[in-house]
């Protein structure tokens, strides 16, 4: 993701934070100032905030590693103001899975607030006393009986667990983001089938979502009413998602594979891909040594750096050797389509040898994926008066493109 930075590795995922999560320390400084409180109690915040983030954290790694041993790997998770998302690379293709992926994060954070309550209440009767008073004074707001005199430390230990059990209550709701959106669509699912589950839990999505618009803007709660628009939104698209990867389900990469293609060689000059690559059929070349030994490829944007160096006079004769990709992965003819979008989208793939009965029959670009989404919604536009596939396959082809 765009404005997003690497803070930690763990367990092979990287943890990223986007730049408008320094955000929330400029509105708790703000807000501190506002209240006139002191260094120290901006302190407690901010260090709470960073204690909260890091319960995010580990919600996001129970979808991650749950989500691992059923074969699905994490590109990456990313915190930002309004949460953190476990980006996978795809939906787990069993429903159980899906559910147990799901439900995860919310067990991640209930399992928190537990241990983190045992810290007070095995300490003293005084703290126990206390502990139980705050939780008291949630639920009766107006009433003065539970009165009691927490320290910093348990009212910084009460709020990490009263909002880890918001958080897993609220993941659990029934609508897209949330986790309770891919619950249950995965209960559904068992019955229905994937693409008639989503769009039945879409449905209960927006509804939940408008009367979240509704509540916060009969109370001009303006933020809640943003988070119903969000959720509304990310509903729709959720089901457009899956009803492409229906759609690719059904073709293999035989379908749209490039049976002539330009060869390199280690010894040829770089230069000899510019012929193919202005006219504008081929922007990536497989790269085979003198044994004809696939080797790696050579992408469009090290050619034209190879070519503005040869230019301007740095360099002369470059190799495709030298600049040759070794980082590439090769598929069956048989593979769907659907397999090959995490491999473009998410570890950056342009071209992909295509093997079929162990021989090198083709390959399969971004162009060609992206022609063939393009081709499914002209024809679904004929067949259809509706505008609902032609954003749908817009939607995906953005996602290709801007990688």
């Amino acid at each position: 993701m765009k404005g997003a930075f690497q803070i930690a590795k763990f367990f092979g995922i990287p943890v990223q934070v986007h730049w408008t999560f320094m955000l929330i320390f400029v509105y708790v400084f703000y807000e501190g100032m506002g209240k006139s409180m002191s260094w120290s109690e901006m302190g407690w915040v901010m260090v709470f905030v960073l204690a909260l983030f890091a319960c995010v954290v580990l919600h996001e790694f129970g979808h991650a590693l749950t989500a691992r041993r059923f074969g699905v790997d994490t590109r990456d998770i990313i915190l930002s103001p309004i949460g953190g998302v476990a980006r996978l690379d795809r939906l787990p293709e069993q429903p159980m899975h899906e559910f147990l992926v799901a439900i995860a994060g919310p067990m991640v954070n209930i399992a928190i607030g537990a241990v983190l309550s045992f810290i007070p209440l095995l300490a003293s009767e005084e703290s126990r006393q206390n502990f139980v008073n705050l939780f008291m004074q949630v639920i009766y707001p107006q009433s003065n009986f539970f009165v009691s005199d927490p320290s910093p430390l348990q009212y910084f230990l009460f709020g990490l667990v009263a909002l880890n059990i918001i958080l897993a209550i609220f993941n659990l709701l029934p609508a897209f983001p949330m986790d309770g959106g891919r619950v249950l669509r995965a209960l559904l699912s068992l019955r229905l089938g994937r693409l008639r589950a989503t769009q039945i839990a879409v449905y209960i999505g927006q509804l939940f979502a408008v009367l979240l618009v509704a509540y916060g803007l009969w109370n001009m709660h303006y933020i809640t009413a943003l988070i119903g628009l969000f959720v509304f939104f990310t509903a729709a698209n959720e089901y457009r998602m899956v009803k492409l990867d229906e759609v690719l389900e059904g073709h293999q990469a035989r379908d749209i594979l490039r049976r002539q293609f330009t060869k390199l060689y280690t010894h040829d000059e770089v230069s000899l891909a510019l012929g193919p690559l202005n006219q504008g059929i081929e922007r990536n070349f497989l790269v085979f040594d003198e044994w004809q030994n696939l080797v790696g490829v050579l992408p469009e944007e090290r050619i034209l750096d190879a070519a503005k160096k040869e230019r301007e006079g740095e360099q002369h004769s470059i190799l495709a050797g030298q600049l040759v990709n070794n980082r590439f992965e090769s598929i069956l003819a048989s593979d769907s389509l659907k397999s090959l979008f995490p491999k473009m989208q998410w570890k950056g793939h342009r071209i992909l040898p295509v093997y079929d009965k162990g021989k090198l029959v083709g390959v399969v670009d971004k162009n060609a994926l992206n022609n063939f989404i393009s081709l499914q919604a002209r024809m679904e536009k004929q067949n259809s008066p509706g505008r609902f596939w032609q954003g749908l396959f817009r939607s995906r082809r953005g996602r290709l493109e801007n990688n």
